[in-house]
C-alpha cells in the first residue's frame, strides 16, 4: 500500500499570519515583551525550531520550561486568532482529498512541522481532518529531516516493515523535498507556498506543479 504525507502551510492551506499573530501573544502574555521580534522565517521548518528561536532572539533562555511555556500558551491562543484571521484553502485541494478517499490502496497522512494540536485546528477549521488517517507532527524536531525519519519509524510501527517502500510527500518546500528524500520517498512539490519552481526543480522531486488543480495529472502521480 502507498503512503501519502502531506505538509499543511503552502500545501494545503494558508492563515493569514494566524501562527505569527498567535506567536506574538504568546510571547506577551508569558514572557511580559510589549514588542516581541517575530520576524522570522516559518515555512519549511518545526513548531519546534521556532519556538528556540524566537526565544533566543528575544534574549530569552531556550529552556525546556520556556519552551514548555511558550507551546502551551500558543496552542490556547491559536484557535482564537484563526477564527479571527481566517485564510484559505489552496486551489484544488478538496477534489483532490475527495478522489483520494475512493482509491482502497493509499493511506493519507500529514506530515507537519505545526505541533500536531495546531496542524489539527488547521484541518479542523477547513474541514479536512476526516479526509487523513492521523498527523505526524513537528513537536520534538529539530528540522524536517528528524520528523520525517520519526515519522517512517511511526509507521514502520504501525504497519510492519514494508509500510515505508511506497511513500510519496506532497510539500511545498526545498524542505520538504529534502525531508522525502531523506527516508527514501519520492516527492511532489507544489508551488503554492511562495518557493520559486527552480529551486524545487533543483531538489529532483517527482515532479513540480503549478498547485493541485490538475486532478487527472496529480491523481496519476500520486496513485499509479
Amino acid at each position: 500500500m502507498r503512503t501519502l504525507l502531506f505538509d499543511i502551510d503552502g500545501t494545503l492551506l494558508v492563515t493569514r499570519s494566524g501562527g505569527a499573530t498567535a506567536l506574538r501573544h504568546a510571547m506577551t502574555d508569558e514572557f511580559g515583551l510589549s514588542d516581541p521580534h517575530i520576524d522570522i522565517q516559518f515555512g519549511g521548518r518545526t513548531d519546534r525550531s521556532i519556538l528556540t528561536e524566537l526565544l533566543t532572539s528575544n534574549g530569552l533562555p531556550d529552556t525546556q520550561a520556556n519552551r514548555d511555556r511558550l507551546r502551551d500558551r500558543y496552542i490556547q491562543r491559536f484557535p482564537e486568532v484563526l477564527n479571527q484571521v481566517g485564510g484559505q484553502m489552496m486551489p484544488g485541494v478538496m477534489p483532490l482529498l475527495e478522489e483520494l478517499k475512493g482509491h482502497a490502496e493509499v493511506r493519507s497522512y500529514v506530515m507537519t512541522g505545526n505541533f500536531q494540536v495546531t496542524g489539527q485546528h488547521k484541518l479542523d477549521h477547513f474541514r479536512l481532518g476526516g479526509f487523513f488517517r492521523g498527523i505526524f507532527g513537528g513537536d520534538q524536531d529539530s528540522d524536517r529531516d528528524e520528523l520525517a525519519r520519526r515519522t517512517a519509524d511511526a509507521l514502520v510501527q504501525r504497519y510492519g516493515p514494508d509500510a515505508t517502500a511506497d511513500v510519496i510527500v506532497v510539500g511545498d518546500t526545498v524542505a520538504d523535498i529534502r525531508c522525502g528524500h531523506c527516508i527514501g520517498a519520492k516527492v511532489v512539490a507544489v508551488c503554492t507556498g511562495g518557493q520559486d519552481r527552480s529551486l524545487l526543480e533543483q531538489e529532483s522531486p517527482l515532479a513540480v506543479a503549478d498547485d493541485l488543480t490538475d486532478l487527472p495529472a496529480i491523481l496519476k502521480l500520486l496513485t499509479s
